[in-house]
């Protein structure tokens, strides 16, 4: 199978491009090609630490904590995400004394570096996509990239976010220090199983032996999945200690916590004295978000039923602590994540919905949403685009009320932030 791209092709905006003409590839399962890959260029994610962090909600948060916290201790992290919300290079960053914290995405990859980058990269993709392995998905193509970066600016360590379950994941070609699944709960049942037990035992497998396997899991079901496994691979599973009703994102800070623990105990870190992050200290773009005050604006990528349940219980706090705020919703859902499910679960909540739909070949149509949306709501608008809905919302509130965007990435990345 020959490259559907040329090998002249080099800038960002090529690398677009490219990575667009692979998505007809789809998903396709095993670490074949990514592992073909990395060994082209001497497997350079061996030359770092790794720690590997899965889970269905909550792992994007937790690694953005994680790497902030070695940070701090002075380490060069790489940070490597999923999904994006505007340019591929998000998905790609070091983080060090120099990185402005200030920014968007702090230590995101520079349009040159990813220019030549990609540059130095195609000829080794060429070169596996004529091999019997056939031709590397999207996402193989962006985690090779990510992980050659970090040897190349030969980062201490490299937080590595899972982009989908965790076996069969591209990621899981690293050998990590430490892993961390956050939680585990229905979403992309058509690939990782139809009960939670199915799905945790796909995640688990990121898990390494004679290292540590990290939880904020509570469910019984669930842990035994993870303590069979544990237990059969020589794994030693930690457990984080929650206080209960505790928010969410403070879960996952205490969750990257435990994970810095255990990576300075296995590395033999000195000991420093424990950075004073608190989760509020970091915004993480598109998780529970303000971007505009009076009215607050508020993005969240939530984009599951049970990303929507957290949702829910972040707004129900907001509400209460502005009495005389109403909630004006932006819901814009994709159609293969339970719209349904996610529009019972937040629509209750708002005084007006304005039903959109994102530019996302995914996405529910807004009339759909709209329909459904009236069932527990009095106030349902329909505009699309995007950004017409969020205009709409903006010409209803008031600035007491609270305005939150949501239902996918899709959605909240069609925000346009500049003019708010």
């Amino acid at each position: 199978m020959t490259s559907p791209a040329s090998a002249s092709a080099s800038s960002p905006t090529q690398l677009a491009t490219y990575l667009q003409s692979l998505q007809r590839f789809g998903i396709a399962p095993g670490l074949e090609r990514i592992a073909a890959l990395l060994k082209s260029v001497a497997n350079p994610h061996l030359e770092y630490s790794v720690v590997l962090v899965g889970g269905t909600n909550g792992k994007g948060s937790t690694s953005e904590f994680l790497a902030r916290l070695l940070q701090a201790e002075g380490k060069k992290v790489g940070l490597y995400t999923s999904p994006h919300l505007y340019n591929w290079n998000e998905r790609i960053r070091v983080l060090d004394s120099d990185a402005e914290t200030s920014e968007l995405f702090p230590g995101a990859i520079s349009h040159s570096e990813l220019d030549a980058l990609f540059h130095d990269a195609l000829p080794y993709i060429t070169a596996v996509a004529a091999t019997e392995l056939g031709q590397p998905t999207e996402f193989e193509v962006v985690t090779f990239l990510g992980l050659w970066h970090f040897a190349r600016q030969k980062v201490d360590v490299a937080v590595v976010e899972v982009g989908l379950g965790g076996k069969w994941d591209a990621t899981n070609v690293t050998e990590p220090i430490v892993s961390v699944i956050t939680h585990v709960a229905l979403d992309h049942c058509d690939r990782l199983g139809n009960t939670l037990e199915e799905i945790a035992g796909d995640k688990v497998h990121i898990a390494r032996p004679k290292r540590v396997l990290v939880t904020a899991e509570t469910k019984a079901g669930v842990l035994q999945v993870f303590e069979n496994y544990c237990a059969q691979i020589g794994c030693e599973l930690q457990k984080v200690e929650i206080a209960p009703h505790e928010d969410f994102q403070q879960i996952n800070l205490q969750t990257a916590q435990a994970a810095l623990r255990v990576l300075r105990e296995s590395l033999n870190w000195p000991q420093v004295q424990t950075s004073k992050l608190q989760a509020q200290d970091v915004q993480v773009v598109g998780r529970f978000e303000t971007i505009h005050q009076n009215p607050r604006v508020i993005l969240d990528g939530a984009n599951n039923p049970d990303g929507a349940e957290i949702l829910a219980t972040s707004l129900r706090s907001t509400l209460a602590a502005s009495p005389n705020a109403r909630l004006i919703l932006v819901l814009g859902i994709l159609l293969d994540k339970d719209y349904l499910a996610m529009t019972g679960v937040l629509a209750p909540l708002a005084d007006v919905i304005i039903a959109t739909q994102s530019n996302s070949p995914r996405a529910a149509n807004a009339g759909l949403v709209a329909e459904e949306a009236r069932k527990h709501c009095s106030h349902v608008e329909q505009s699309t685009p995007v950004a017409s809905a969020m205009k709409r919302a903006l010409e209803i509130a008031d600035e007491n009320d609270i305005i939150c965007v949501t239902g996918s990435f899709y959605t909240i990345s069609e925000i346009e932030r500049e003019s708010l």
